[in-house]
């Protein structure tokens, strides 16, 4: 438990805010999995949060000067099919930066899933050195 606290503090201040229920999974994973580093911190602020409707994440990222870019995907299941969106910003995007994730799709009309399951929020960060963090979310909506 301590181990997560500290882990917590190091990695940063993240506000879950309205109904989101998040769950931080294991909170730094090498992304080359075939070479062992010590646990790095991007200093980046993820701020994810539910939309009032429960249609969409609004999700949140600070301090987008100290990456070099940044990689989020939101993955979920309805009705068995796999459904995602996902996106990436570098740090000339500004400071801080907000993205609407819609659960569904939008051309003329927007069409939202219903009976979500499964869903998973990635945030890939690179580091100005090369390095690489990984934060996952699991969300309850």
């Amino acid at each position: 438990m301590k181990k997560i606290i500290l882990l917590l503090v190091i990695g940063g201040v993240f506000f879950f805010t309205g109904d989101v229920e998040a769950k931080l999974l294991p909170r730094f994973t090498n992304i080359n999995k075939s070479v062992r580093q010590r646990v790095v911190s991007s200093g980046l602020v993820v701020s994810p949060k539910l939309r009032s409707d429960r249609r969409a994440i609004v999700l949140t990222l600070s301090n987008l000067q100290k990456v070099k870019n940044v990689t989020y995907t939101l993955m979920y299941q309805t009705d068995g099919v796999d459904q995602g969106v996902g996106g990436t910003l570098d740090s000339s995007s500004g400071s801080s930066v907000t993205r609407e994730l819609l659960f569904g799709t939008c051309s003329d009309v927007c069409r939202y899933h219903s009976d979500i399951t499964n869903m998973k929020l990635e945030i890939i960060s690179e580091l100005p050195n090369g390095r690489q963090t990984l934060k996952r979310y699991r969300i309850k909506v």
